[in-house]
């Protein structure tokens, strides 16, 4: 499926191509979602030289398919991992974060699915969060050993047309938002 772009001369986009992250291990970030969630593993480069800077770097740049729909055009999570920078570590940066603002969805076909992937995953030692009802849709919330959260969400026909309703009134929202900024912005602080 190809995105109706707003303005009739931009190029179209197609969807997810991939998703990058860092991880600690790449071979226990490769456990994880291949033998625990179940994406294969399609590419894994050693790569030495930063691609646009060309500055010196070792790194293994592995990539799952999580699916898309497309053959032609699948849709992958990949990871870095930069043996030389272990300072870059990915727990720092999630100590700074509640989760809900840094987290990576993936659509599941229905609500029957996603207690399949709850259950999957509860047998293999994973916490889960959830199922949560947002209206919308619902989600199941887990983590990587890297600590990265990750969505499943499923979205069925009643919910649809809240999602529907929602989108409908997404501009007025975007504007009660700003003006509701600009005043807090405005009052002096005490």
């Amino acid at each position: 499926m190809t995105l109706t772009p707003t303005d009739p001369s931009q190029p179209p986009v197609y969807g997810l191509d991939h998703s990058a992250h860092r991880c600690r291990d790449a071979e226990e970030t490769r456990a994880f979602y291949e033998d625990v969630v179940g994406f294969p593993l399609t590419l894994a480069l050693h790569i030495d030289r930063h691609p646009t800077t060309g500055e010196p770097v070792d790194y293994l740049h592995i990539f799952f398919d999580i699916g898309s729909g497309d053959p032609d055009r699948p849709s992958h999570l990949a990871f870095f991992e930069v043996v030389d920078h272990p300072g870059d570590n990915p727990d720092e940066l999630f100590r700074r974060r509640w989760g809900m603002d840094l987290h990576f969805a993936m659509r599941v076909a229905d609500h029957d699915a996603l207690h399949a992937w709850k259950t999957r995953l509860v047998e293999r030692d994973v916490e889960v969060e959830g199922p949560i009802d947002h209206g919308m849709f619902r989600s199941i919330y887990f983590h990587d050993p890297n600590g990265y959260r990750l969505e499943f969400a499923s979205t069925e026909a009643p919910e649809q047309a809240v999602f529907d309703a929602e989108s409908a009134d997404a501009r007025r929202q975007m504007a009660k938002w700003t003006a509701w900024k600009a005043a807090r912005a405005a009052v002096p602080a005490d």
